[in-house]
């Protein structure tokens, strides 16, 4: 029992370690490059095929759920490394409009609210705000710090 005991604290202690040793290489990847223009319309045209999938009621294949989930995260990269990119409000805005129309709703919430939170002046923040208020969603406002509802 003593020896159960001994390796059960030898595990936590070295997972300890080993999470303390892996947190600065998370905080670097976060810290990534600028989003080069290439990838801004890579991204644009994914995003464009997968709108016209959705208003075609077309199918989503496997590849375009992959597509989808890894541009929400190349969004989130470049918007750390490039907050003041012109392309991101139309880009979350439509892929949060993909995620809503596929069901997703915490995840179109997410993007919505990004646009709000983080383009409040672009003219996407006030279709993401009427998106919000369609799904039933109280709208906190970068401007205020009222709800509305």
């Amino acid at each position: 029992m003593i020896k159960f005991k001994k390796i059960i604290v030898f595990t936590l202690i070295f997972s300890a370690l080993l999470g303390f040793a892996v947190v600065p290489d998370a905080l670097a990847a976060k810290k990534k490059k600028k989003i080069t223009d290439e990838e801004i319309t890579q991204i644009t045209t994914t995003i464009n095929t997968l709108v016209k999938k959705v208003y075609a009621s077309g199918l989503f294949s496997p590849k375009d759920n992959e597509d989808l989930i890894d541009i929400k995260l190349q969004l989130d990269d470049a918007l750390l490394g490039n907050p003041n990119n012109n392309d991101f409000p139309q880009l979350y805005y439509k892929t949060g409009f993909i995620y809503r129309e596929r069901e997703y709703r915490e995840e179109a919430i997410e993007c919505f609210q990004t646009v709000l939170d983080n383009f409040p002046d672009s003219p996407y923040a006030a279709k993401a705000m009427n998106e919000l208020k369609k799904m039933g969603v109280k709208i906190t406002s970068p401007d205020s710090q009222d709800t509305m509802e």
